[in-house]
């Protein structure tokens, strides 16, 4: 008879694989029993030390001989749980016994050396009050100014007009020239330059808004800020109110409307006399009411920006100097007087 074949090698690497697969099982079962148990001990030790935290809470409640006295002065009570008084009047009694007993030392050494600081702090208010001061001077000037020229504009729109054929004639010889706008880059004449690069910002100002919660409320203030509501933003307009491109156009120039702009010999030297040439046809001081109106009125901000920096600057020091000798500064700190007969205790270089 025939012998039947011996068994080839794979039933036996399918079942090594089988019970290292088995083994994988196991080991990984134990690992997460592990892990479990581990996390069960933790908690009943978490619950175990709240239990004799609560436990140990009651007791002290229940057993009077493990509270301590209270810090109360004459007190003979126990403490209340968590605290070393038994009451809150304790407690101010103590707070005051000390007050009485280490502030009147405390005074008395801040009275014996001077305070460096507080010389300082009084310099500085000094300074800050001056400049107050002059920064009040000079806001109550350009108010004057403000209606100065509010009058000059007035006294130019009553001028009759005459057209200038001189100006005329170098109008038409800059015809050819040409300049790059600041704002688009187009190439443009010389001769409406100013118009167009006034439309041109105008058009790019508008694409930003600038806006408050409040409107703006300045004693003294004529025409400085827009403070239109917008009820989509729920704010009011900051700009400027001669500037603003949203809420305010510039209105249009009649045919018979005079330039009325005064009239300088060396830049600053106003001469008396101003530009009689059609508003329309004048290109030389296009928009210089609204540019002249705008920089009194930027200066007029500026300078109420300055005051409310000074304000907030002596508000600083005066509480500086308010609470370097208060109570709690007193009985936190102390100055050490290691020489009885030295009164000033400042250095060489502070002297």
């Amino acid at each position: 008879m025939e012998k039947p074949p011996f068994p080839g090698p794979t039933p036996q690497k399918q079942a090594v694989n089988a019970k290292h697969m088995k083994n994988l099982k196991k080991k990984e079962e134990q690992k997460m029993t592990n892990g479990m148990r581990e996390m069960e001990q933790k908690q009943k030790q978490k619950r175990k030390h709240t239990e004799k935290a609560k436990h140990s809470g009651q007791t002290h409640a229940k057993d009077p001989a493990l509270l301590q006295q209270c810090l109360g002065p004459g007190c003979v009570y126990p403490t209340r749980p968590g605290s070393k008084y038994c009451s809150d009047d304790c407690g101010m009694k103590l707070a005051a016994d000390r007050i009485n007993e280490i502030l009147p030392q405390r005074i008395q050494q801040w009275q014996m050396s001077p305070c460096i600081a507080d010389e300082h702090g009084k310099k500085m208010l000094e300074r800050i009050i001056r400049e107050q001061k002059e920064t009040h001077k000079h806001l109550k000037d350009m108010e004057c100014h403000f209606h100065e020229l509010e009058a000059i504009i007035l006294r130019g729109k009553q001028q009759a007009v005459c057209e200038d054929e001189e100006s005329n004639q170098s109008d038409r010889g800059q015809k050819d020239l040409q300049i790059f706008c600041v704002s688009c880059g187009q190439a443009i004449s010389i001769r409406i330059a100013l118009h167009h690069m006034e439309r041109c910002f105008v058009k790019y100002e508008r694409q930003s808004s600038f806006g408050s919660l409040y409107p703006t409320c300045i004693e003294g203030t004529t025409r400085l800020f827009c403070d239109v509501y917008n009820p989509q933003s729920k704010s009011y307009c900051k700009r400027l109110q001669v500037l603003c491109p949203e809420h305010s156009r510039d209105p249009k120039v009649s045919n018979d409307e005079v330039c009325g702009c005064p009239l300088v010999h060396n830049v600053f030297e106003f001469t008396g006399n101003f530009c009689r040439l059609p508003k329309r046809l004048c290109n030389s001081h296009y928009c210089w009411e609204k540019l002249r109106r705008a920089e009194v009125d930027l200066e007029r901000l500026r300078a109420l920006h300055k005051l409310e920096e000074l304000l907030e600057q002596e508000r600083k020091v005066r509480t500086a100097m308010t609470n370097r000798a208060g109570l709690l500064a007193l009985m936190l700190h102390q100055t050490i007087q290691h020489d009885p007969l030295t009164a000033d205790l400042r250095s060489k270089e502070d002297s």
